[in-house]
Formats: structure tokens, C-alpha cells, sequence
């Protein structure tokens, strides 16, 4: 089945449609390096979901960016009393869209695309993060994990697209910023578009997008 045939358009939510820079933000009131706190918070909160998959020892996108943030700390250092670990961790329901994110969704929808979220965030940070960005009129469904109690790029968290929506592969664009999660995507089969907004090489995991965009805005042209 061809492009001309598209039915959905499925993102990712972190990097991809939000940006954390909100997080970052709330590390630099609390931390002598902010910026060697967040990508060490960042690279946990990742690493750990990822060993929890391997483990088959799943605990919701919360609990495992709780636990990242508690390691972050101890490594630099940084002394957290109850207040700031709960003001750093709200700040992950305080990220906000990508300047170009609402126009894309806006001219998605207008095509008469279904449009839907799969991410590694739980239920409860999706919902939150839709309603409070006013973007949650847009989506069909926030397709999380935690339905598949295991974390991308694992093959059952792609096979919720089909499962919840009713879509084939083939009639899908699934479109991430995250390299990781484009091999994810398309190792299960999924027609896939990269955002690539920072001009980043592509790793090597055996496979490669189908399209590479720098904003998505060009998402437009490719449905």
C-alpha cells in the first residue's frame, strides 16, 4: 500500500512535538552544572527504561524518570530536599510544544488524518501534557507503554499503533527526533520520518527513516 493511501500520523512526544527545555530550567535552580545534571538525568531516565525492557521489570515513565533523577543527584551531588525533587519533577508536565508543532497538527488534521501519540511517557504525563498545552483536541489517542509494560524500541510498543487504531503499518507515518526510536519504528516495519532539527549524523542500528526532516512543518508534503 502507497503513501497515497496514509490513513495516520503517529509522533513521538518528548524531543519530537515538546521541547524540555522547561526541565533544564528547573535543574539550574538546584544544580552547580545544570547542564551536566540534566543530560546526566536525561541519559538515566533512558538508559533504565531500557534495562527495564531487557529485564522485563517495567515500572511506569514516572517512577523510572523518579529513579534517574535520584541517581543524577547522587552522582553530582546536589542535595535535594522534598520540595525541589517534586518542583523537578513537575517540570516534566510543564514542557511546552515546539514553535512549529500546533501549525503541523493543525494542517495534518485538516487533511482528515488520524493523529495519535506513542511515547514512553505514562498515561497520567501524556493526559496532563495535552491538556495543558491546549493540543489535546488534535489526537485520536496518547498511545503509552504502559499498555505494553515495556519501553521502546521493543516491538510491542509499535504493535499498539495497528492494536489501538486500527491502522495498518503501511498506512501510518510514524515521525521521532529520537534515532533510537527510528530504529525502533522501523525494524518493526513502520514507514518512518526523522526530525532532525540539530543536524545530527545517523546512528548505525541497521536501519534508516524514510524521510529526514528538519522541522515539521515538511511533514505536510510528505501525506
Amino acid at each position: 500500500m502507497g503513501e497515497a493511501q496514509r490513513r495516520a500520523v503517529i509522533f513521538d512526544a518528548y524531543g519530537t512535538l515538546f521541547n524540555v527545555e522547561a526541565v533544564r530550567h528547573a535543574c539550574a535552580t538546584v544544580a552547580q552544572d545544570p547542564a551536566q545534571f540534566i543530560a546526566l538525568w536525561r541519559a538515566k531516565q533512558l538508559e533504565y527504561a531500557f534495562l527495564r525492557a531487557l529485564m522485563q521489570r517495567y515500572a511506569d515513565f514516572w517512577s523510572v524518570t523518579r529513579d534517574a533523577l535520584h541517581y543524577a543527584a547522587a552522582a553530582t551531588g546536589t542535595a535535594l530536599d522534598q520540595r525541589q525533587e517534586l518542583a523537578l519533577m513537575e517540570a516534566w508536565h510543564s514542557v511546552t510544544p515546539f514553535a512549529d508543532t500546533e501549525p503541523a497538527l493543525r494542517e495534518l488534521a485538516s487533511r482528515g488524518l488520524t493523529l495519535a501519540i506513542l511515547s514512553n511517557g505514562s498515561p497520567e504525563m501524556l493526559d496532563r501534557l495535552v491538556r495543558a498545552t491546549g493540543l489535546a483536541g488534535y489526537f485520536r489517542r496518547l498511545l503509552s507503554v504502559d499498555a505494553a509494560r515495556t519501553y521502546k524500541p521493543a516491538a510491542p510498543v509499535y504493535a499498539l499503533i495497528e492494536r489501538e487504531l486500527g491502522v495498518r503499518p503501511a498506512e501510518t507515518l510514524f515521525v521521532s527526533s529520537n534515532f533510537w526510536d527510528v530504529a525502533g519504528a522501523r525494524s518493526y516495519g513502520l514507514p518512518v520520518c526523522w526530525v532532525n532539527r540539530v543536524g545530527a549524523l545517523p546512528e548505525q542500528l541497521g536501519q534508516q527513516p524514510n524521510h529526514v526532516v528538519d522541522s515539521l512543518a515538511q511533514l505536510a508534503r510528505l501525506v
